[in-house]
This record gives C-alpha cells, structure tokens and sequence, in this order.
C-alpha cells in the first residue's frame, strides 16, 4: 500500500471493486476479499476509504469491514462464486435430489450424491447443480455477530428462505430462474447471482451475502436436458417468485402509437398540456395471463422538497383540480387483465418553497404497480372517465408482495405565452388591473367635474355681490 489516493471509477476495471448507483441517486460499492485495495487485518478484511461530503471541502476517512468467511472454498470473499462441492455432507443437512427411487446412475447424471446405505440421492453441497440449482449453506460462525440461520432470506423475497435449517446452519436450494435472481452473460459464461440478507434485523452491519452460479454454454445446454428429464421423472411445484420488468414511457398524442425514446430525456413539456404516459409490462412478457394494477402514481421534483399524487389506488386524486384522465368501460372499470395501463397528466409545476414562484426544477414520475396472476381480478373501480367527473368509492385492494416501483423522467415544463393568456391566475390579474384602471380614471372625471361645478357656483355667487356694493355705493353718493 502507497497511500496514494485512487479515485474509485478508476478501479473498477481489473481490481475487484465495483461502483453502482441506484435509480434513487444510492451509491452501493462491492470489493472482493482479494481486491488491490483490501487489507487484512487480525480476522477482518479492510478497504480504506476517503469520502467527501457533496457541498463540502473536507475529506472522511471510513474504514469498511467485512470478516473473513471461514469457507472451505479457495475463494474466500463477500461475492462467492459456487465451485464444485463435496458428497461429505452430514445427514441432517442434505437436500434430497431427483424422486425417491431414482437409480444411482440416473442420481450421478444430475450431478447428485449417492448414499448406498440409505439408498438416497442428495445435492452436493456448495455448487452449482447440473438441473439448475443454487445449492449453498451458510454457517452463523461465518460472521463475528452471530445469527439465527433460520431468519436468512433471498433479498426482497420473504418467501425464499432455507430449505433446510438448525441452529447453527442454514442450507438453501434456489432455482436459478427463481426468487429474483439476476442473470448476465459474459463472453461463453452466464452468471447468476442471489444475495441473502436477514429477513429483519436491528443491526449496524446487517448480513449479506452475495452468490454467483457460473455455466458455460455446454453445461447449459446438458442442464437444458437434465430439467427437461427431470420434470418427466419428478415435476417439481412452482413456487418460487421470479423477476418481471416493467417500462413507463410517454406517448407524443393520446393514441399511443408513437412514444419519445429515453435518450431524448430530459423532455420540455408545456404547462397545463396533457401528458400521455403508459405502463407495461417489459416485453416479451413472460405470462401472457399476468395484468398489471396501478397503485399510486405521483410526481416530485428533482430537490424532493414536495410531491404531488396523480393516481391513487389507480383513479385520479380526487383533490387536484386537474385532474389525470383514466380509460374506463361502460361500468367504470379498467380492464380486468391487461399488460398496459394508460393514463394522462395535466402537467404543472412545483412552487420553490422559498420564492412562492413557480420552480424551474425538472420533475420525475413514479408509480407503484402490482404485477397479478391470471386469477385475480385486477380490474380497478373509478368513476372518472374525465377530468371534470368525480371519484366514486372503489373496491378494497387485495395484499400482494408482487409489487414493484417504476419511474420516469427527467420532465423539464416550460411556461410559454399561450399558455400565460389561458392561466386564469394571470385572467384575474389582468381583469383587477383594468377595474382598477377604469374606476381611477372615473373618479378622477368625477373629481373634475366637482371641482368645476365648485369652481362655477363660486364665480356665480361672487357677481351679485359686487353689484350690490357698487349699487350701496352710487345711492350714498345720491344721497350726499
């Protein structure tokens, strides 16, 4: 170590780190164990870090830990890629494979362990299995703070935990198009990958592991052939959760046949305009019965210092005065099953919390979408086919853990001179200044004219007495 400073993104390439940020702005940083910046120190593994704060000068010093796995596996590190595991796996941890009767031969074609003794077949233990499994088990003695095997679960999927679990172990087989998993192709290997996490945990430094099954293109093709004899001989039950994508874009008219690319992002609209926005499932899909129903969709600027609801529970928010438009049939519902929602957005922009004046931030859509199996009816109750109509009681919404969070944006809205003579803010405005105007210009004819009447009977009132002085005056001379 030279203690030089490395800019991270500089590191990325061939020394085992890795920088990814998050659609919400979140850095996350992943090192491996033998990372050019790791350092080993007593039973942990150490990268030191310098990190500055975003409007500040000053650099932080943070050191990030892990400790050292104590694994058999040569590849001792935080992304463990399952190599080729052992039969010596004790009795009460085994994972039973293929049927009960299967033959020892038909056992070792799948990859499988054989015990002569007890007749069973059984997935090695720490590997990758032929018919397509992550096998893998994790020790609480893995960790400094131990934990409770059994509370172990894939990442953001409550209903993948272990298979098998005791007191100190934890065994799990997961499928590797299940329970999320992520895929990604790399030259002639594909590699998947499943992080383990604690269901809930209170912790500074809450566990998690990440692992990676690794197959090439032959072992992929025997696996293809293994599961397709595996499902004749033993159909296993579907019960896993899978990962769908789902896409927001915005259409250029309310006929959704041509939408704006995301590289023409970020996108001028025009205030008070409808914007046409449509989600769908990412296609090709892969349930056709799948249909999607939209929660709550609203908007926020880029500071985040507002938010504002467009659609709740899919209908349109009752208190907006402009309201999103929802294509409904003639019983106020939306299609039960469809894999596309639309919906439009009367745009307009946030006031800056410290001007009062309209913000010229870009602003984000999002919207929280559940994902319903062909058996569901996903049909949403709303009574607004417009934006002049009023929301009706809709029906109680079902609980589902297939629920999923999609965005869209940068949108940058734009006041243009049109849309400032259609603003009834600034109809108002100019309405009082002319009122005010002709009701000053009328008591200032008013004014004028009482003075001159004034002015008038003054002068009226000022001649007959000079001539009755005069006429005093010509008698008194008479008189003399």
């Amino acid at each position: 170590m030279t203690g030089a400073r490395i800019l991270l993104p500089q590191t990325e390439e061939h020394c085992g780190m890795r920088l990814v940020r998050e659609k919400n702005q979140n850095l996350n940083l992943y090192s491996t164990y033998d990372s050019c910046y790791a350092q080993i120190e007593d039973s942990k593994v150490v990268i030191p870090l310098l990190v500055q704060l975003k409007g500040e000068t000053r650099w932080f010093r943070v050191n990030i830990s892990c400790p050292l796995i104590k694994r058999r596996s040569e590849r001792t590190q935080i992304i463990i890629t399952l190599l080729p595991g052992t039969c010596d796996t004790e009795e009460d941890l085994r994972v039973d494979c293929g049927h009960q009767s299967i033959s020892s031969d038909a056992c070792f074609k799948l990859g499988c362990c054989y015990d002569a003794d007890d007749l069973n077949c059984y997935y090695r233990l720490n590997a990758c299995s032929l018919d397509g499994h992550f096998v893998f088990s994790v020790k609480a003695t893995d960790t400094e703070q131990p934990f409770d095997p059994s509370s172990l679960v894939v990442k953001d999927q409550p209903r993948c935990s272990p298979v098998v679990a005791t007191p100190d172990t934890a065994i799990f087989k997961i499928g590797l198009m299940d329970c999320g998993a992520k895929m990604k192709v790399e030259g002639d290997v594909t590699i998947y990958e499943v992080v383990v996490t604690e269901k809930s945990t209170s912790k500074d430094s809450p566990f998690s592991l990440r692992v990676q099954c690794e197959y090439e293109a032959s072992d992929l093709a025997r696996a293809a052939d293994l599961r397709s004899l595996y499902a004749v001989t033993n159909p296993p039950p579907v019960v896993a959760q899978g990962t769908m994508g789902l896409r927001m874009r915005i259409a250029k008219d309310a006929s959704f046949t041509s939408f704006f690319p995301e590289d023409q992002l970020p996108l001028t609209l025009p205030l008070r305009h409808p914007t046409y926005v449509e989600i769908s499932l990412a296609q090709p899909s892969p349930d056709h019965t799948l249909s999607l129903h939209v929660r709550d969709c609203f908007a926020y600027p880029s500071s985040r210092h507002s938010v504002w609801t467009l659609l709740s529970d899919g209908c349109p928010n009752p208190l907006d005065n402009m309201r999103s438009s929802v294509p409904v049939d003639n019983q106020g519902k939306t299609m039960s099953h469809s894999q596309v929602r639309r919906f439009d957005v009367k745009t307009f922009a946030f006031l800056d919390p410290h001007t009062g004046h309209p913000s010229a931030e870009e602003i984000y859509f999002s919207c929280w979408v559940e994902i319903c199996p062909g058996d569901v009816d996903c049909a949403q109750q709303c009574a607004i086919v417009s934006s002049e109509g009023e929301r009706q009681r809709r029906e109680a919404m079902t609980e589902s853990d297939q629920v999923q969070l999609v965005s869209l944006g940068p949108l940058v809205l734009e006041r243009n001179s049109t849309e400032l003579e259609d603003n009834p803010c600034v109809k108002q405005k100019t309405m009082f200044q002319v009122t005010v105007y002709v009701l000053a210009g009328v008591c200032a004819a008013l004014l004028l004219i009482l003075l001159f009447m004034v002015w008038s009977s003054i002068r009226k009132g000022q001649k007959p007495v000079v001539k009755q002085v005069c006429g005093v005056q010509v008698d008194s001379e008479q008189s003399q």
